[in-house]
């Protein structure tokens, strides 16, 4: 008898958590009417996200007050942040096979797409979104110092560092060759990872949130903040995560977060 009693008594454990998936779901649903209604020629979410993440609007406003405001609202929101960090640390939360992480996230689109490195008599060269050009081909070559061309390889299907690494007559380049190559090819990344939390841990070079520094840059944080949101929608809208206890402790905070700034719509 008492080993069922302490089935019971897990069952019930169960059922009394909150399923803050369902609450986060219903804290979206306002917000995805209202970025409908506000963008009204954007039919694509990301497209809207985008737009959201890089213009004045009530949603990115109310966020940018509540990172950088003072008062125990602003406080509360920050706390919220910080746990949501916490979480992503403690459970693992995938997207299209990406770990959702302030700590490693594209924010936006790197706008750099021309890289030229001159070392040692070679001149190291990157190249994306060319004029004319196919959209998604990416060329790379290095040139010694008699303009002779040691190395030159076109992409056709977007950026991908793997393949320009398999080429034959790239693994014929000298290591210092190689990595000053790598080098100048990262640079054009056009989803190049940044870290939202910060090293430097004096008030003037970082924003405390909770336990956590982040980045003294409220503009960047207002959109690694949206992308985060965004990202856990998607993971749970197409099924990639695990309805476990942990997970539904990640969204937690993620809907708290939300639920407040959907109060600004």
């Amino acid at each position: 008898m008492p080993t069922l009693y302490t089935a019971n008594s897990e069952k019930w454990k169960l059922l009394a958590d909150v399923d803050y998936f369902t609450q986060f779901v219903m804290a979206w649903i306002p917000f995805n009417a209202w970025y409908r209604n506000y963008y009204p020629s954007i039919t694509r979410d990301r497209e809207a996200i985008n737009e959201i993440k890089s213009n004045p609007n009530s949603f990115r406003d109310r966020l940018h007050s509540l990172i950088t405001g003072n008062g125990n609202e602003c406080e509360m929101f920050r706390s919220f942040v910080s746990q949501l960090h916490y979480e992503l640390g403690r459970k693992y939360i995938y997207n299209n096979g990406d770990r959702v992480s302030f700590e490693s996230i594209v924010v936006e689109i790197n706008p750099k797409t021309i890289e030229s490195i001159s070392r040692n008599g070679c001149t190291y060269e990157a190249k994306r979104n060319i004029p004319s050009r196919p959209g998604n081909e990416v060329v790379v070559s290095v040139t010694n110092r008699t303009s002779a061309v040691v190395f030159s390889y076109t992409q056709t299907s977007g950026y991908n560092l793997t393949e320009i690494e398999s080429q034959v007559s790239f693994r014929r380049l000298s290591a210092p060759q190689q990595t000053n190559l790598r080098q100048c090819y990262t640079a054009i990344n056009p989803r190049n990872p940044i870290s939202l939390i910060s090293r430097d841990l004096t008030e003037d070079n970082s924003i405390r949130m909770g336990t956590y520094h982040f980045i003294n840059n409220p503009d960047l944080l207002c959109k690694g903040l949206i992308e985060v949101l965004y990202l856990l929608r998607n993971g749970l809208f197409h099924g990639e995560i695990v309805p476990d206890r942990d997970t539904n402790a990640v969204y937690e905070p993620a809907y708290r977060i939300l639920h407040m700034l959907i109060q600004a719509l």
